[in-house]
């Protein structure tokens, strides 16, 4: 059984790591609304009518359901340092992958270019990147 002097040491320790919080827009058809949710905490979300409202109430959200979880002596999970390397390995079909490498090829650029193009626009960045855009105009001033 976990005593409150301990459940208040822990929960001072919990509240101050660096959590990720992921905030979207959604549209639900009736109009939209804000989305804000802690990557590393199971169920932990919140939506409301404003971004500035969603970055408020979900570091509350985070702070109650932090207590509440120490309070019934479940785990809570840990922030991990997250290192990306940019590359991924991706199982597709082979008649997509053949797709993909047509339009590539239409479009004058790598596979690889091309699909990371594709993935970047799909989650909403719609400016190339640089090393991107340098390797595009390499391709196409080869040709």
């Amino acid at each position: 059984m976990v005593i409150k002097g301990n459940i208040e040491k822990e929960f001072e320790y919990y509240a101050k790591l660096p959590y990720t919080v992921i905030v979207e827009q959604w549209d639900d058809g009736e109009g939209t609304y804000w989305v804000a949710r802690i990557a590393e905490l199971p169920h932990c979300l919140i939506h409301v009518d404003t971004p500035e409202e969603v970055i408020k109430e979900i570091l509350e959200v985070k702070m109650d359901w932090i207590k509440s979880n120490l309070e019934r002596g479940l785990r809570i999970p840990e922030p991990r340092p997250r290192k990306y390397s940019g590359q991924i390995r991706l199982r597709i079909s082979p008649s997509l992958h053949k797709l993909l490498a047509y339009r590539a090829e239409t479009e004058g650029m790598s596979l690889n270019q091309y699909m990371a193009t594709a993935l970047a626009t799909s989650v909403g960045i719609t400016k190339e990147p640089t090393h991107l855009r340098k390797a595009r105009k390499n391709t196409l001033t080869k040709l």
